[in-house]
């Protein structure tokens, strides 16, 4: 900041100038924080690459990326993220959504049929219940989350859009009662020891980590799963990179048919499904 502060005194810091200066940040971070501070949308980012910072807006912009330096998600910055098209609000006490997420909820949607139940376990923003929701009005969707804190976000976002979703407060299936048509999830699936969680430390750890080597969460749903779904339902859940076969065999294991893997835009096995018929 010393920096700036010094170039500020001799002449006025141009945003092209203080985006050259990030050379250690995502560029496209650089822009949006820009378009936080100024109030502009990016094309004015880009399409003014001579507008004149003030102090104070450098000072802002000072706190923004040194916050994305110690790994603060933007959206918690900003406290907004989008997901499947919808603005959410997000906050410390949710997880941020992300994009390969989305393909949970194209999954769901191609499954559900007209005027279906739908639960989604471990809702938190609410991302996946609300997109399915707002696609499919014709369906009753339950999401629950074990953080009231957590749902609190989740029905701010849900009256923000106009969209319903009943919300319950339960560990997985623990106080649920009912069955359903699909039921989605995206647990905890991060082995406590996966070096990559030092960059989410800003994020609810309770949401990320499961024992088992990340398994713990997802092998409980998929054992207490059939139990709340109708005849021919399907559970599908999300997983990490290099669980999808382990996943498809819990699956298998208890007794699920039409068991597969659907890969995300990188290519990578991001959730499993099957069907579960009873006899």
């Amino acid at each position: 900041m010393a920096k700036l502060n010094s170039e500020a005194n001799e002449q006025a810091v141009t945003t092209r100038q203080w985006i050259g200066l990030q050379t250690d940040l995502p560029r496209l971070d650089c822009e949006l924080a820009l378009c936080q501070i100024l109030g502009v949308n990016r094309a004015s980012i880009l399409a003014q690459p001579e507008r004149a910072l003030s102090l104070l807006q450098l000072e802002e912009l000072d706190y923004w990326t040194s916050s994305l330096r110690k790994d603060i998600p933007f959206a918690y910055l900003s406290g907004e993220q989008e997901f499947w098209g919808l603005s959410l609000n997000v906050s410390p006490d949710v997880l941020v959504p992300r994009p390969e997420t989305e393909l949970l909820v194209e999954s769901a949607l191609s499954l559900l049929k007209r005027n279906a139940q739908l639960l989604d376990l471990g809702t938190g923003s609410g991302a996946i219940a609300l997109a399915i929701a707002s696609e499919r009005q014709d369906a009753q969707v339950t999401a629950t989350d074990v953080s009231a804190k957590a749902l609190q976000v989740a029905k701010q976002n849900a009256e923000q859009l106009g969209i319903t979703v009943n919300f319950q407060e339960s560990h997985w299936f623990k106080n649920l009662g009912g069955t359903w048509q699909i039921i989605v999830s995206n647990p905890p699936y991060i082995d406590p020891g996966d070096p990559h969680l030092k960059h989410l430390h800003a994020e609810p750890q309770h949401a990320l980590i499961a024992g088992e080597k990340g398994l713990a969460d997802l092998r409980e749903i998929i054992s207490e799963a059939p139990a709340y779904l109708n005849n021919k339902g399907w559970l599908l859940v999300e997983h990490g990179y290099d669980q999808a076969e382990q996943v498809r065999h819990l699956l298998e294991q208890r007794g699920f048919q039409a068991v597969t893997s659907h890969k995300d835009l990188a290519n990578i096995e991001r959730i499993s499904l099957g069907q579960y018929i009873y006899e």
